[in-house]
């Protein structure tokens, strides 16, 4: 959900991977997520049927390397111009639904009463 939020908010994918000639499309998919929103929980990434072609023992992707970190927050205000309030507070809404763990995001319930929606 919070992809089709951000994509409705500036007009673009949240996540746009490619595949080449040493990665594949998931693999980048993987990264881009990796580099906007941390890394992934190691028990997390290491528990997945596919874990084992992507990560290895440390929970770090296997192809793609030397990430570089750019906070949702920052795209927002940098890439984007939101002010920094705007930025802060539409990055926390989105982060909400974008955690790694299905467990850990909000319900679809709790997107419809969560403040950003619900500020004037």
């Amino acid at each position: 959900m919070g992809c089709f939020v951000f994509e409705l908010a500036t007009g673009e994918l949240l996540f746009d991977p490619k595949s080449s000639k040493s990665y594949s499309r998931d693999e980048d998919h993987l990264a881009q997520m990796i580099e906007l929103l941390g890394r992934i929980p190691k028990t997390f990434a290491s528990n997945g049927k596919f874990s084992s072609e992507y990560f290895n023992r440390k929970g770090e992707l296997k192809k793609i390397h030397n990430l570089k970190y750019w906070a949702l927050k920052d795209v927002l205000a940098e890439k984007y111009e939101l002010g920094t309030v705007d930025a802060d507070a539409f990055a926390a809404f989105l982060e909400t639904m974008l955690r790694f763990q299905p467990s850990k995001r909000i319900t679809a319930s709790e997107v419809l009463n969560h403040p950003w929606l619900n500020t004037p």
